[in-house]
């Protein structure tokens, strides 16, 4: 059976960056390939991303805060206005449909957000662990059990990777929070009431060629697609 996974498109250069190409090398290895949507038009997005079979929010820059009702202070980057405007509607549409949703990075923020939650707009103040490196396994995830992190990690602890400077703060009503980092951030978030939706503030696909556990977050979800 073939998988399709739609994808925001993360920029306008038609070229992957080695970031993005790591999303499809990562689905890939788990029997899926990735559809990228084009998000000029969010509504055409929308109807065109739906005719995939899940949908993946990648990492990027920072969401607009006026999104969660605050104003932007210094350290919140500059927003993504095509992204911003075209992922709500993605997620809300995915979720509608019951179709598997998978977050990372800006993906687990932008969950949070739509949701009703909000975002830490910067951790530095208070972080105490390195959240700043693709490539290396740089903190412990504790991961809460009876989730399903839990129940596809196997683990109750697991080191990852780190490359984000914000957070989900308040967590929205119909999220919960699947695993916590060494200084209390906010790891994991799942909406138990899905068919799959799941994020995680890691990069997986950074870490998935050489660690099962990570490449198994991917193989999940498309095994989630596949109905």
């Amino acid at each position: 059976m073939s998988v399709t996974i739609a994808m925001p498109r993360m920029s306008t250069d038609p070229e992957l960056t080695t970031a993005q190409s790591k999303y499809v090398e990562s689905l890939a290895q788990a029997g899926a390939e990735v559809h990228w949507v084009a998000l000029s038009d969010p509504d055409a997005a929308v109807a065109e991303a739906l005719t995939c079979d899940g949908l993946l929010l990648p990492g990027g820059g920072d969401m607009d805060p006026a999104f969660y009702g605050q104003e932007r202070i210094p350290a919140c980057g500059e927003p993504n206005l095509l992204r911003d405007a075209a992922e709500p509607k993605l997620l809300r549409a995915f979720l509608a449909a019951d179709k598997p949703v998978l977050g990372i990075c800006r993906g687990i923020q932008v969950m949070n957000v739509v949701l009703g939650g909000t975002l830490y707009q910067d951790i530095k103040p208070f972080e105490h662990v390195p959240h700043n490196d693709h490539w290396a396994k740089v903190h412990t995830v504790t991961v809460r059990r009876g989730t399903l992190l839990s129940r596809l990690l196997g683990q109750d602890t697991v080191l990852v990777n780190s490359q984000h400077h914000q957070a989900a703060d308040r967590i929205a009503p119909e999220l919960e929070i699947a695993a916590l980092s060494e200084d209390g951030i906010v790891e994991a978030l799942e909406k138990p009431d899905a068919h799959f939706c799941l994020g995680v503030q890691w990069h997986p696909e950074w870490l998935s060629d050489a660690d099962p556990a990570q490449q198994g977050l991917f193989g999940a979800f498309v095994e989630a697609c596949k109905g």
